[in-house]
């Protein structure tokens, strides 16, 4: 007798690539994401180059959007990055995400929904500069007041 609600993916959103856009990057970009992470050695360097983890800032959070049944919370559950080409300044890109992969599974509190999205980073040739796996984690809200 489960009472979790079911998270229900639209049939023809699992695996369709969704376009967010594009952006190009400047070297102020660069400079206001190394300064806000306090990375002093990039920041006296030339910027033309973003640090690997700038791709964050361009990724346009957990996108495609699932609507959560009521009841439910969800949070973020970690990513993984695959670099493949650098981020540059002066360059454009285009982002686009799908979600990938949606499953069950139990955890120490109980059972959760496990929903895994891919953003890819484009060159304006296609070819992919960075590929960005992201996780969320779906469950019922505790009983109790709010």
């Amino acid at each position: 007798m489960s009472s979790e609600p079911e998270i229900r993916i639209p049939h023809d959103l699992l695996g369709r690539e969704v376009d967010l856009g594009e952006v190009t990057v400047t070297r102020d970009m660069i400079a206001s994401y190394v300064r806000a992470v306090g990375d002093d050695t990039s920041l006296g360097g030339s910027l033309e180059e973003a640090p690997p983890t700038f791709c964050l800032t361009l990724r346009r959070g957990l996108t495609p959007d699932i609507p959560l049944p009521p009841g439910t919370f969800g949070v973020y559950g970690g990513h993984d990055l695959e670099f493949l080409q650098p981020i540059r300044a002066g360059r454009r890109y285009r982002i686009s995400a799908r979600v990938v992969d949606v499953f069950e599974k139990s955890g120490r509190s109980g059972a959760l929904t496990v929903v895994v999205r891919e953003a890819t980073i484009r060159e304006e040739d296609g070819s992919p500069a960075v590929r960005i796996t992201e996780r969320q984690i779906i469950r019922a809200r505790p009983p109790g007041p709010c």
